[in-house]
């Protein structure tokens, strides 16, 4: 983690992307995704723009909040420098040792390989930085593309699945400290 002004700022990279805490420059970003309808087809309704607006806000306060309450980090490219998409560690459980994995990307940032990359580089970070064992991610069942995501990203399927996943049409998937192997991009990621 790197100072800059803020309790929680983080900034790390991979193979081909810069990643990023939030920042109120990422407002538009971060509204465009979550009023999307392709983009929230298989996460849930679309927001509205105020909606999506109130939400920034308390993305950043948790991102900036000391302890972090979440890491909310923005994907950008080096090679563009233009924002494709955000990711998310959220709803950490320090008893468990667990916190969960989220991605949303631009269109034009979609069948890039960018969201495997994403997940590698982040659960990468996450084992490495943070005091968490398990890094846990939730895909609709019928969501093949994110399905393929998270074995390429070398996460197994959770056996059991809890009444609320199964009312959503929802798969666990976790990677843990301790079994981790990513299977996807050998080479092309540090």
């Amino acid at each position: 983690m790197k100072p800059a002004g803020s309790a929680a700022y983080v900034e790390f990279t991979s193979a081909r992307l810069l990643f990023r805490s939030i920042r109120e420059s990422d407002e538009e970003l971060y509204c465009s995704l979550f009023c999307d309808p392709e983009t929230m087809c298989h996460i849930g309704p679309p927001w509205t723009r105020d909606e999506a607006a109130r939400a920034f806000v308390s993305a950043l306060k948790a991102t900036r909040c000391s302890p972090p309450r979440a890491l909310y980090l923005t994907l950008i490219p080096k090679d563009t420098q233009q924002a494709i998409g955000l990711c998310t560690l959220q709803n950490v459980d320090p008893v468990r040792r667990q916190v969960e994995f989220g991605v949303m990307l631009l269109s034009s940032g979609r069948e890039q390989g960018f969201a495997t990359e994403t997940m590698i580089g982040v659960i990468a970070y996450a084992f490495a930085e943070l005091p968490v064992d398990e890094v846990w991610s939730r895909v609709a069942v019928d969501h093949a593309a994110c399905e393929r995501l998270v074995l390429r990203a070398g996460l197994v399927r959770h056996a059991g699945v809890s009444p609320q996943d199964r009312a959503a049409n929802l798969w666990r998937w976790s990677a843990y400290r301790a079994s981790w192997r990513p299977t996807a991009m050998a080479g092309r990621l540090p």
